[in-house]
């Protein structure tokens, strides 16, 4: 399990890599920039949403789908390095024997089912484009409940941290930032999914409302 969970780790990072706090803007294309910026405004955190596309999204981009997959990929590496980060506090939690931190081994949990989910999540929508329109709500359900799930662990996650530990509380506010800029991110993603998803059902009205093949 821990082999696969490196391999997965490098694989994110081999295909996607997120940048910190100095991300920018300046490379889009003024009209892609436009573009991003209207899209994040359906966001709940637009200025986390622009600065969290703006190095990953196609310069010359005009394409919803295109926002909501880099989106979706932000939110998963960011969770895959909330998950190691939380692996290496439990081992050391581990080491030195402290039983009232149940909340940290739960919330690793939570977090490393949040990047289950938000792999599947990656995958679905690349599917949407390969497996016709009467697929498509099937497809879309999916990831809506998927992400769903990653912010209720997220927030699960957060509750649980809010109670008493003997962890430093340097620790403690580590975790809970991480885990925030995951239900964040998350939250931006799910948001530009749906746009996506209302968008390309108003284009492609015929056939939904049928059973998935």
């Amino acid at each position: 399990m821990e082999k696969l969970n490196l391999c997965l780790l490098i694989l994110v990072l081999s295909i996607f890599s997120v940048k910190c706090a100095a991300e920018s803007t300046s490379r889009l294309h003024p009209r892609t920039k436009t573009f991003v910026e209207l899209q994040c405004r359906r966001t709940r955190y637009p200025k986390l949403c622009i600065t969290s596309l703006a190095n990953h999204v196609n310069s010359t981009s005009q394409d919803p789908q295109e926002i909501a997959q880099v989106a979706l990929k932000v939110s998963l590496v960011r969770a895959v390095y909330t998950k190691y980060y939380l692996m290496k506090v439990c081992k050391e939690l581990n080491q030195t024997k402290v039983k009232d931190n149940q909340g940290v081994y739960d919330c690793f949990e939570q977090i490393s089912n949040g990047v289950s989910q938000l792999t599947n999540s990656v995958k679905e929508l690349q599917h949407l484009s390969l497996d016709g329109e009467r697929a498509f709500v099937w497809h879309q359900s999916n990831v809506q409940t998927w992400l769903s799930t990653v912010l209720t662990d997220a927030f699960n996650c957060l509750d649980g941290m809010n109670s008493g530990y003997s962890m430093g509380g340097v620790v403690r506010a580590t975790i809970k930032a991480k885990v925030l800029n995951v239900a964040q991110v998350t939250s931006n993603a799910l948001a530009l999914f749906n746009g996506f998803a209302d968008r390309h059902k108003a284009s492609h009205h015929d056939g939904y409302g049928k059973n998935k093949p």
